[in-house]
């Protein structure tokens, strides 16, 4: 009988009668009844029972108990690959019975000796002692029925070798058949194709081994003396064999142990070198399962427990298994007290090592100290050793030992390496990535974006408004608190949705990953630039801080790093320039820091205070009946040399440098001069001003205004300020205070650009705003996209509902005027009314606009000859 009989319980959590109350324990039961039921079937029924051994002796029943006592207990292992194949030398005692014995000593002795040594040398599971003496049972009468029936009772001759080889070989494959289905029976599930193999295996084992019982037997039949040298050939084959499986078996393991180093040697980082080294300890040790268990470890590179199981790898951290866990548990403790293994054998009586098998589901175990630097960091263990016979030994605990010193010192490696890796890619001073991991990180998010798996990114780049003043006043030390403090709000901020990174100094990154809308990126912007709002504290010093962040994303500015990092970095001294907040990169701002254009930041300074920046205007005309209702004035630049320079030639040098609240006065100034000398003239036409979004942030921005409309004796009603969408929204508390302050001096406010940003009607409902202008990205497509003109005639309706103005920017010629009154626009402008002109030409032009208006072709539709409201 072969060693596949005896039934393996792989990640059994519970042994013994605890199994009989299983589903799998029940099935087990049927298999044992079946058993009972055909050995006693083929006993009553068939001649198994007939003395027919030719031998020239009969072996008492008690001494067939011996020999297969002997036989069970004298095992052969064969370790093919993972697989530990156990051979029995049983059937040389059954075929020596089914010679010399009868068919009832035989049984007996065959039942009762296997039993023995179930009980009480292997030590068994009730169940399994129960399923392998019926096993035996069942297969010994098998056996007695095919000798009984190919075997005529004569001459020990060929025709008794051909009965006896039958005999084993369908005992053998019965064997095979019934313990495959009993693996079933845990497994849930029948492979036939692992049934085949082993069925074949069985019997070739079987008739091998039996040979030998053959050969004696013959033998013995006659000559009884010859007894003695079949005795004594068979146990110098036997010490021969286990000698040579001995010195195979230590020559395997050198080989692995050298294979193992060479593994553990190529691996460069502490996850990748415990998982070759739970994998070569599984093979080397023979084991079901490998675990290797962190405590102290340097860094905290490893995990708190990973574990190599039958079906793959198991990784937990701290949270999941909480080191209190490993101080309870009282053989990992004992480890770690004694600094020496443990081996938890299948017999042993502690009750602590009894208690650790059991909660770990375990038959044996080995636990050995894992060293790096004469600290004990963790273990290693190995459970569960393939096959029933041969538990683990004294042997195996100094191998596994061996694998923990190479595990050790590649540890001791991997982490220098994994340490030296984060120190490279990382900032020491904040464990933020540094600039090179940043640059990896954007390089792989682009390439997502360039293949499709990403519908964008967005980088953001921050600088500190304030940082040089703390660390010049209470050092350095304190700075780089500062630096921590902001790293970790950044981090909050964030979250898992983004990457924070430091470039060096008080400069941080923000890298956002699929996301294709810029409102989405200006919210993160916008909450970081938040998150710094309150005054922090350092060593009882309250001190404040703000950023400034520039945004470039891809694909919208471009699609390779240095590109993207290069706009994010002008949109963020842009965002300086202005006062701090938010900026988006745009193509103006990329003319700005053009080193050819720095030499007109000199000669723009020069002009904004010697009066050289004037307002131009473009008239707004209303939708009802065409009358001219105000302007809106324009910057220009009257440059000496080159003439009249427009908007786009100097904003952007004015913002980057620092000069875009200058700029605005000027144009107040400019523009309310103007209106001025129009009262005087009898024209009572308001004009509109743009207003940065860093005169939003100025506390004293109004009373600036005030200053102005007194200073030129302008009512505040006729003065117009309009404000971008986007501006407005990033800065939505202080522009607020402004904004009412404004409100409660009679100036006008209204919302530039509507639509191009991500406020709402709903929010702009609680703000002071008198007038929304419509941009000219929704005018321009009014005739031919009908879901634009839908917007428009809705924005319309829900602006007049409560109570703005709404102007429709962009207007180039007659269709696109009809359409929008017939939408409930209330006022256009646009080239089909006029172009830009200086201020001082709106007279005359005013004058010859109204006479065009009241001649005989009137500007609107159905012949009606409105008059202007702005008239002489």
């Amino acid at each position: 009988m072969t060693g596949t009989r005896a039934v393996e319980r792989r990640g059994a959590s519970r042994r013994g009668l605890a199994a009989l109350l299983t589903a799998r324990g029940t099935r087990i039961l049927g298999l044992i009844v079946f058993l009972l039921a055909t050995g006693t079937a083929l006993l009553v029924w068939s001649p198994a029972l007939e003395d027919k051994a030719p031998g020239p002796t009969h072996l008492p029943w008690w001494a067939m108990v011996l020999m297969f006592g002997v036989a069970e207990m004298v095992v052969l292992h064969i370790q093919i690959r993972r697989e530990a194949q156990t051979v029995s030398l049983s059937e040389i005692p059954l075929v020596v019975g089914l010679f010399m014995a009868g068919p009832e000593g035989l049984l007996i002795g065959r039942v009762v000796g296997s039993l023995l040594i179930f009980v009480f040398h292997r030590r068994q599971a009730p169940i399994k002692v129960a399923f392998n003496t019926a096993l035996v049972f069942a297969s010994g009468a098998l056996a007695l029925t095919i000798w009984s029936l190919a075997f005529n009772g004569q001459e020990a001759g060929p025709e008794a070798w051909a009965a006896a080889f039958a005999a084993l070989v369908a005992a053998g494959s019965f064997d095979a058949t019934i313990t495959t289905m009993a693996i079933a029976c845990y497994e849930g599930r029948i492979k036939i194709s692992r049934m085949a193999r082993e069925v074949a295996s069985a019997g070739t084992l079987a008739a091998a081994v039996g040979t030998v019982g053959l050969v004696a037997a013959t033998a013995v039949t006659y000559d009884v003396r010859s007894a003695f040298l079949v005795e004594a050939a068979g146990a110098l084959l036997l010490l021969g064999y286990r000698a040579y499986a001995s010195l195979r078996e230590r020559h395997e393991s050198l080989e692995q142990l050298y294979h193992f180093s060479e593994v553990v040697s190529g691996a460069h980082d502490v996850d990748t070198v415990l998982r070759s080294v739970l994998a070569q300890a599984r093979q080397l040790l023979r084991s079901d399962r490998a675990e290797f268990l962190s405590f102290d470890f340097p860094g905290g590179l490893a995990p708190a427990r990973m574990s190599l199981l039958p079906d793959g790898v198991q990784r937990d951290g701290v949270a999941e298994v909480g080191l209190a866990a490993f101080d309870a548990d009282p053989v990992v403790a004992r480890v770690r007290r004694e600094r020496r293994s443990v081996l938890l054998a299948r017999t042993t009586k502690d009750a602590a090592e009894k208690e650790y098998l059991a909660e770990h589901g375990l038959r044996e175990a080995i636990v050995v100290p894992l060293h790096m630097d004469g600290v004990i960091v963790g273990t290693l263990s190995v459970g569960n050793r393939l096959g029933e016979v041969r538990g683990f030994d004294a042997g195996d605990v100094r191998l596994l030992e061996t694998v923990a010193n190479h595990a050790g010192v590649a540890l001791k490696s991997g982490s220098l390496i994994a340490r030296l890796s984060h120190e490279a890619h990382h900032d020491t001073l904040t464990g933020l990535p540094n600039r090179h991991l940043l640059q990896q990180e954007l390089d792989a998010a682009i390439a997502a974006v360039r293949l499709g798996t990403s519908v964008g990114c967005a980088v953001m780049i921050s600088d500190l408004n304030g940082f040089k003043e703390v660390n010049d006043t209470l050092g350095h030390q304190h700075g780089d608190q500062l630096l921590r403090d902001v790293a970790r709000q950044f981090v909050e901020v964030a979250g898992t949705r983004a990457l924070v990174a430091r470039l060096g100094g008080d400069e941080f990154a923000v890298l956002l990953t699929d996301v294709a809308s810029p409102a989405e990126a200006a919210s993160m912007a916008q909450a970081m630039v938040d998150s710094l709002a309150a005054p922090m504290r350092l060593d009882g010093v309250s001190v404040e801080v703000s950023a400034s962040i520039g945004v470039a994303m891809a694909p919208l500015h471009g699609e390779d790093v240095s590109g993207l990092l290069k706009r994010a970095d002008v949109a963020m001294y842009a965002a300086k320039a202005n006062g701090g907040g938010v900026r988006f990169y745009d193509e103006g701002l990329q003319e700005a820091a053009n080193p050819s254009r720095l030499a007109l930041v000199g000669e723009l300074r020069a002009a904004i205070k010697d009066g050289g920046i004037e307002a131009w205007v473009q008239p707004k005309a209303s939708l009802v009946d065409g009358s001219i209702v105000g302007v809106e004035a324009l910057a220009r630049w009257r440059h000496p040399v080159d003439g009249i320079r427009g908007p786009a030639e100097f904003l952007p040098v004015a913002e980057a440098n620092g000069m875009i609240g200058p700029l605005t006065e000027a144009m107040l100034d400019s523009s309310l001069s103007a209106c001025s000398a129009w009262l005087r003239r009898g024209i009572e036409a308001g004009v509109a001003v743009n207003v940065s979004p860093r005169s939003l942030r100025d506390t004293s921005f109004a009373e600036t205004v005030s200053s102005v409309l007194a200073r030129h004796d302008v009512p505040a009603h006729l003065l117009t300020l309009e404000i971008t969408e986007t501006s407005l929204m990033a800065d939505s508390p202080q522009a607020i205070d402004v904004l009412v302050r404004l409100n409660a001096l009679g100036v006008r406010l209204s919302i530039d650009d509507f639509g191009t940003g991500y406020s709402s009607l709903a929010y702009l409902r609680r703000l002071p705003v008198n007038e929304i202008k419509i941009d000219r990205e929704f005018t321009s497509r009014i005739e031919s996209d009908p879901r634009v003109l839908t917007i428009v005639r809705s924005v319309a309706d829900l602006a007049r509902n409560i109570g703005m103005q709404t102007v429709a920017e962009g207007v180039e010629d007659s269709d696109v005027f009809a359409r929008l009154q017939e939408l409930g626009v209330g006022q256009a402008q646009g080239y089909h009314i006029s172009r830009p002109m200086p201020a001082a030409e709106f007279p005359a032009w005013l004058d010859r606009y109204n006479e065009d208006l009241n001649g005989p072709r009137p500007l609107l539709p159905g012949g009606r000859r409105p008059r202007s409201h702005a008239a002489a």
